[in-house]
């Protein structure tokens, strides 16, 4: 055997939690530069860094991926004003694409473990603050009317997107806002 004058560079260890982390930041950047649909895996394991069949390792896929980005701290809070909050909600899924989180709500298909992650997720960064308004505002359903607001919000989106509701898919957003500002109002009344 001849010598090639070719040299084994010593192999990196892995470190699983570096490379974890890497994911994590590269999927929280994508994601909230280009949405839940555009942001590839290949292009988040490229931005890490790391090979990108890891995330099927460490989340078990693109959307445990996207979950798991959703319990990290850090992300901004949903506005304190109802209609801001709902606007920013509908603003973010017409640029991004609907995500995993809205499909998961509406998915009979959801398994137990999903359900109760997006369900924790949801309560924690939306249901909690619009709740936390509504009670301020004199609700004692506060919690009911915030999980409602929240539906509608979530079945706006998903048909806007899907356009099997023509009307309210081509209706400007500021047309759909006006109408729901209705509805806000109704909720934040308390009952009175």
């Amino acid at each position: 055997m001849t010598d090639t004058g070719a040299t084994t560079s010593p192999r990196r260890r892995h470190d699983a939690q570096a490379s974890r982390r890497a994911l994590l930041d590269a999927a929280d950047a994508l994601f909230d530069e280009r949405g839940y649909d555009a942001a590839t895996v290949r292009d988040i394991g490229e931005r890490a860094g790391v090979d990108a069949a890891l995330i099927a390792r460490y989340f078990g896929g693109k959307e445990g991926l996207y979950l798991a980005t959703l319990e990290q701290e850090g992300h901004a809070p949903m506005p304190n004003d109802l209609v801001q909050a709902v606007e920013h909600m509908l603003s973010r899924s017409e640029q991004r694409g609907s995500g995993p989180v809205p499909l998961a709500m509406v998915s009979p298909t959801l398994t137990g473990e999903m359900r109760s992650q997006v369900r924790e997720i949801m309560g924690r960064r939306v249901v909690e603050p619009f709740a936390a308004v509504l009670s301020a505002g004199g609700a004692a359903d506060a919690e009911l009317r915030a999980e409602i607001l929240v539906a509608t919000a979530v079945g706006v989106a998903l048909t806007r997107a899907s356009g099997t509701l023509p009307t309210l898919a081509r209706a400007p957003l500021d047309e759909v806002l006006a109408v729901l500002r209705m509805l806000i109002d109704a909720l934040q009344d308390g009952g009175r």
